[in-house]
């Protein structure tokens, strides 16, 4: 089963979000990848100090940033201000990284002209810190539902870059799992972590 993380504009009538990244060199089998994750349902809110944002701005920034999925990252234009168009919102990403350059990336291609985009917030597990493994919250769940519980050959693929990720189940399972991963979109860097 594929995931597509998709980037959420927050622009002026309203906050909403969207929804990913180091993998281990070689695939870790499913208890050593369990011993690596976070729990997918408790997260943290990391606040840069960005001059230029009201106290009203950085409350509601918080509140919908503890409703996210990690990884998320909030990037938004200096000059245009957090309620404006370019603010974007990358959550369900596989790393602090990705989500942060997908930010960056979707929050400097509307911007139009003016400083680059800043990072407000970030969105990671509770007491996060860098692993060897790092799966978004919703490939997390599926590792402790889907992939965990089956029996017989199988394989996790992440795309670093986009965030999805798709298992692959029987002989051809890490095949099955990079084609799940990049199901019938332009991703290209699908690579197994987790195999069993």
């Amino acid at each position: 089963m594929p995931f597509r993380p998709a980037l959420a504009l927050l622009a002026t009538s309203a906050l909403c979000a969207a929804i990913a990244l180091p993998a281990a060199a070689d695939p870790l089998d499913a208890a050593s990848a369990r011993g690596q994750l976070f729990p997918a349902d408790r997260v943290e809110v990391l606040r840069y100090d960005v001059t230029g944002l009201s106290e009203q701005e950085v409350t509601v920034l918080t509140t919908v940033a503890q409703t996210q999925k990690y990884y998320a990252a909030i990037a938004f234009a200096p000059d245009a201000g957090i309620m404006a168009e370019p603010t974007v919102l990358a959550a369900n990403y596989h790393s602090p990284d990705a989500a942060r350059e997908a930010a960056f990336s979707g929050c400097n291609a509307r911007r139009d002209g003016g400083r680059p985009c800043q990072l407000a917030m970030e969105v990671r597990p509770e007491g996060w810190q860098a692993r060897d493994l790092m799966l978004s919250a919703d490939a997390t769940t599926a590792f402790d539902e889907d992939y965990r519980r089956a029996r017989g050959s199988r394989a996790f693929a992440v795309s670093l870059a986009s965030g999805q990720w798709g298992i692959g189940r029987g002989n051809g399972a890490p095949a099955e799992a990079v084609a799940a991963c990049q199901a019938d979109t332009e991703v290209s860097d699908c690579a197994v972590v987790i195999a069993d």
